[in-house]
């Protein structure tokens, strides 16, 4: 079924899943860049990798919507992107602890992929004979664990808008006040924008300067929205004065 924003897939925790198609450009640009330097025998090797890519989004995001709903907080849509996927819920956590819960979900159910997939690998290498580096289903198991720990990880980097951003901010706002915490989180995600970029410039990694961009626009836009509501809160105390 297509939906104005997007091809719905179906439903969890209550909300429709859907797809955008700008998650095809990025199947497009993986297995575009897959048979540019290999060929088109790379290509089965590249539609594999979309394959596991696209279960750790979604497991990720499963994981926020999952424990969301577990908190009575529901879920208008779960959607899937060109740059991996967000919930959009129906109204926001009311305490801070919720807020860390939800956050710490969706990076927790890719580390329990990880630990999962490292726990019974052994056991299916010795059964079926097979190496982890195995083009079969073996090895796309491997791959997912992989990239589960490093989508995982990734995200409990304490910066917005990344998922460690929104669970230091909400940690913050127990000592602070909120929109101080959003400062605080915003200008640590512009920071660790810096580096990223730093770091994908020296090992000449386009692909990552790219999507460091994106997290430094939405870090800039975080700090831009909780200056003005500073400002503007001053400005209504000296009114009321």
């Amino acid at each position: 079924m297509v939906r104005q924003n997007g091809l719905r897939i179906g439903t969890f925790a209550g909300a429709p899943v859907i797809i955008e198609s700008t998650f095809l450009l990025l199947a497009a640009y993986v297995v575009g860049s897959a048979i540019l330097r290999g060929g088109v025998d790379a290509a089965p090797g590249a539609l594999i990798l979309v394959g596991v890519v696209f279960a750790a989004i979604v497991i990720h995001e499963f994981g926020h919507a999952g424990v969301a709903a577990a908190l009575n907080i529901p879920s208008r849509r779960i959607v899937l992107t060109f740059f991996g996927g967000y919930v959009q819920f129906a109204r926001q956590p009311k305490h801070g602890w919720q807020e860390i819960a939800v956050s710490a979900a969706g990076p927790g159910a890719n580390l329990a992929s990880y630990i999962l997939v490292a726990s019974i690998m052994p056991l299916l290498t010795s059964t079926l004979w097979l190496t982890p580096n195995d083009t079969s289903f073996l090895g796309a198991l491997n791959t997912f664990g992989v990239i589960s720990l490093m989508l995982g990880l990734f995200n409990l980097l304490p910066g917005f808008p990344l998922d460690g951003g929104h669970i230091l901010r909400a940690a913050l706002s127990y000592v602070m006040q909120r929109n101080t915490a959003r400062i605080v989180t915003a200008i640590t995600g512009l920071l660790l924008t810096a580096a990223l970029i730093a770091y994908a410039i020296w090992q000449e990694l386009l692909w990552t300067v790219f999507v460091a961009g994106l997290l430094g626009l939405a870090a800039w836009a975080e700090l831009r929205a909780a200056r003005y509501e500073r400002q503007r809160a001053a400005s209504d105390t000296t009114s009321n004065a």
